[in-house]
């Protein structure tokens, strides 16, 4: 798990246990990210967390804590972009409780095509204010980057 905070807010006591085809993580409330729109395709799901696994790394797992089961393999776009960045209009930074100037985390979703090859979505990144820990999947106004830019096998 790579998401943390000190908010000291109430469901940080809570434990929930996830079991997921990359292990069984045990998971601190506070280390919950809100969606409060959910992921498109997944509005239900408001409630993630990051997971880390060996097993799949430099890729981690977005994973969901409610009751309808969802994951994603995500990564660092700059993972498949070194140059990758991005800048947030006011509207997301509102959105995020972030301002120009508050650490985010940039997520790229992966998808796979039929013969394996991975793609990732440089587009449309999921970004999470762990200050905050509320996150959202964002489309950054002209955006040149692809929905499927090909991520390099490592």
């Amino acid at each position: 798990m790579i998401l943390h905070t000190t908010s000291g807010r109430p469901e940080a006591a809570s434990m929930v246990r996830l079991v997921t085809p990359f292990g069984t993580f045990t998971v601190a409330g506070d280390e919950i990210v809100t969606f409060p729109s959910g992921l498109p395709g997944f509005e239900r799901c408001r409630r993630f967390v990051v997971l880390s696994s060996p097993e799949i790394a430099p890729m981690r797992c977005l994973q969901t804590v409610d009751e309808q089961a969802a994951s994603f393999l995500v990564v660092d776009p700059r993972a498949a972009l070194p140059d990758y960045r991005c800048v947030l209009g006011a509207t997301d930074l509102m959105r995020l409780g972030a301002n120009p100037d508050t650490p985010l985390v940039w997520l790229a979703i992966v998808s796979f095509d039929a013969d394996g090859a991975a793609f990732v979505n440089l587009r449309a990144p999921v970004v999470i204010n762990p200050e905050r820990m509320l996150g959202f999947q964002v489309m950054p106004h002209n955006s040149l980057y692809p929905l499927r830019h090909p991520l390099a096998s490592t």
